[in-house]
This record gives C-alpha cells, sequence and structure tokens, in this order.
C-alpha cells in the first residue's frame, strides 16, 4: 500500500515542526512514510501516538483522516472521542460504516472536512432520516455504496439526493427489490442537482452480477 498521499498538511501540525524530531535516528520523511503505511493498523498507530511525543501528530493525523469504526460501539466510542477533543475533528476527511450498526447523522454534524463517505449494508430511507442527511452531507464529495439494499428505484434515488454535491459515485454490489423504473418527479429532480464526474456501478439483479 502506498503512503496515504491526501492527509492534510497545511491545515494540521506537521510532525515534522518539533524540534527533537531531527535528532532521532531516521530522517523526518522516512519516519513519516512508515507512519502513513500503518495507516489501516490501528493498533500500531496508537503505539506510535502513546509512546513517542515526536510521533504523536503525524499518528494521530494518519489515525483520524479515515475512520471504519467496525461496530456499533466503535462508532459511538469515535463519537465520545471526537467531541471530547474537537480539535481533531477537522483531521477526518473521510467515514466508512456499516448502516445497521448505527446511521451516523449525529457524527456527520461534527466533521466539517468530511469529503467521503462509504455506506454497508441494506438501507432505510424515511423522511426524517433523509432530511438530516441532506442538512450534513452537503460537503460531502464522493459517495460509496456496498452491497446495500433498496426497497424501490425511488428510494435508491431519493436516498442520492441527500447528498447534493457528490462528484463521485461507486455502487458496488447495489440490489433494488422491486423492480421499476423511479418517480419521474425523483429522476428530474435528481438530474438537475447532480454533477456527476464519475460514475461506478455494479447492479445484482436475480442472483446475477452486471457490471457497467
Amino acid at each position: 500500500m502506498s503512503p496515504n498521499n491526501d492527509l492534510p498538511n497545511s491545515t494540521h501540525p506537521s510532525p515534522s515542526n518539533p524540534p527533537t524530531m531531527q535528532y532521532l535516528a531516521l530522517p523526518v520523511e522516512v519516519i513519516e512514510s512508515v507512519i502513513d503505511r500503518c495507516s489501516r493498523d490501528t493498533k500500531t498507530l496508537l503505539a506510535f501516538a502513546l509512546t513517542c511525543r515526536d510521533l504523536h501528530p503525524r499518528s494521530i493525523i494518519v489515525l483520524f483522516t479515515k475512520v471504519r469504526p467496525r461496530s456499533r460501539d466503535r462508532l459511538f466510542d469515535l463519537c465520545d472521542v471526537l467531541k471530547a477533543k474537537p480539535e481533531r475533528q477537522p483531521i477526518v476527511q473521510s467515514l466508512s460504516v456499516v448502516w445497521k450498526e448505527f446511521a451516523p447523522y449525529p457524527l456527520l454534524s461534527i466533521l466539517p472536512a468530511l469529503r467521503h463517505i462509504m455506506f454497508e449494508g441494506p438501507m432505510e430511507c424515511h423522511p426524517s432520516t433523509v432530511l438530516c442527511r441532506r442538512r450534513f452531507g452537503c460537503g460531502i464529495r464522493s459517495l460509496t455504496i456496498k452491497n446495500a439494499e433498496f426497497s424501490t428505484c425511488t428510494a435508491f434515488l431519493q436516498f442520492l439526493a441527500a447528498f447534493p454535491s457528490i462528484e463521485h459515485l461507486t455502487c458496488d454490489g447495489l440490489d433494488i427489490r422491486q423492480k421499476g423504473e423511479a418517480s419521474p418527479l425523483v429522476q428530474t429532480s435528481l438530474s438537475r442537482q447532480l454533477r456527476l464526474r464519475t460514475l461506478n456501478v455494479s447492479v445484482v439483479i436475480a442472483c446475477l452480477r452486471i457490471d457497467s
């Protein structure tokens, strides 16, 4: 895995700043590269952050830039940490959640720099949750929906309408249970709203997988 090139560099403290970094045995660039390569290893990043104050800033940036809480408890823990340390909220740029564990609307409200979100699993689109997503989802530029099920095409398009600023959309394993076209009104509204630059769709139909 290559180093994470989209880590924030200008708006957050750089680990190159602490004066004691220059006395470490390895060049700063090598140390930062090692930390970046551990972006999916939470335990290692926490060890870096807790055992060396010079590694702490970069480790925190890598740890919070892309967050992937895999359970309801972990997601609530993340919410608690971000509320206790609001200076870390702008670090989060990408969020990946399993929908059945927790619909992350309270979390979206405290992540001003969030640009990419990935949802996994069946989704429900009640009017209240659509309004909530629309309120906090305006900053999302990239949306990934993985192994998702929607009752109808209309429900799927209503879900997309809650993210009016997306430019990149990926649907992997999309399953529309009830076949048929979406409401013409919803189709027209969404076509006027979305300005996609990239679109990748993989649809599940009658146990067959169709990629486009």
